[in-house]
């Protein structure tokens, strides 16, 4: 009982932690103008035909409607796998995170780069790719540790990959120029709190037995059936609005 109200009190604090350093920087990012500029116009140096193509390629296989496709598709395999708490945790955090993040871009109201290659709607700050990335595969990743805590082979290798393909995200944003440097940052720092605070949610569920309740299972298969209904709507309207282009 010892090592895991420590453990939860370490993630506590991380959580706190980034949250602090996500304000602070979200009201000093006017801050970094120079370096987004800076940034920004060296990108543009670098770019490549070649690049290009495949920087977009990743750019919509980890936008919004696909993180949202890809978590429910895990979802119902966790479900299936008689893992419903995970599978619950996995929903509530990738849909908290990205209404959060749309909540965030209307209240900072930042403008896009003007040479993005890639369009995209909307604000720019906090990166919302960047934070997704983070939570799905931050996730992913807690729930391999948890399966195989004693293997420190797949611990760092899901540990690596993690950051790997946060910093792929993240970079292809810069590089096709929809985002500022700082959006990245704002992007990671939140993404990060996000992961932590739903881990620190769920182990803290997990210890006071909520999972085997008999009503955890209704509200479970109810949001489950809300994120397959919000899932299929998402998809259509982005259907759509590419056929209107």
């Amino acid at each position: 009982m010892f090592l895991i109200s420590r453990k939860n009190r370490n993630a506590m604090l991380v959580c706190i932690v980034f949250l602090l350093v996500f304000t602070l920087f979200s009201f000093f990012r006017t801050s970094f103008h120079s370096a987004d500029t800076a940034v920004n116009l060296w990108i543009v140096a670098i770019h490549a035909d070649v690049a290009i193509f495949i920087a977009k390629i990743i750019s919509v296989v980890f936008d919004t409607t696909s993180i949202s496709i890809l978590t429910l598709l895990m979802a119902i395999f966790l479900f299936i796998k008689k893992r419903k708490a995970m599978g619950l945790l996995l929903i509530v955090a990738v849909g908290g995170s990205v209404v959060s993040v749309a909540i965030l871009k209307s209240l900072t109201a930042v403008a896009r780069p003007a040479n993005q290659l890639l369009f995209s709607s909307g604000f720019s700050y906090p990166s919302g790719h960047s934070v997704c990335v983070i939570v799905f595969i931050g996730l992913l990743t807690y729930f391999v540790w948890l399966n195989w805590c004693n293997s420190y082979r797949v611990k760092t290798m899901s540990l690596m990959f993690f950051v790997l393909m946060t910093a792929i995200v993240s970079f292809d944003r810069i590089y096709l120029n929809v985002h500022w440097l700082s959006d990245i940052v704002g992007g990671c720092l939140f993404g990060t709190f996000c992961l932590s605070f739903f881990i620190v949610l769920y182990e803290r569920l997990k210890l006071v037995g909520v999972f085997e309740t008999k009503w955890f299972n209704l509200v479970a298969n109810v949001t489950f059936i809300l994120s397959v209904v919000a899932v299929v709507s998402l998809g259509l309207i982005d259907f759509l609005g590419y056929l209107s282009l």
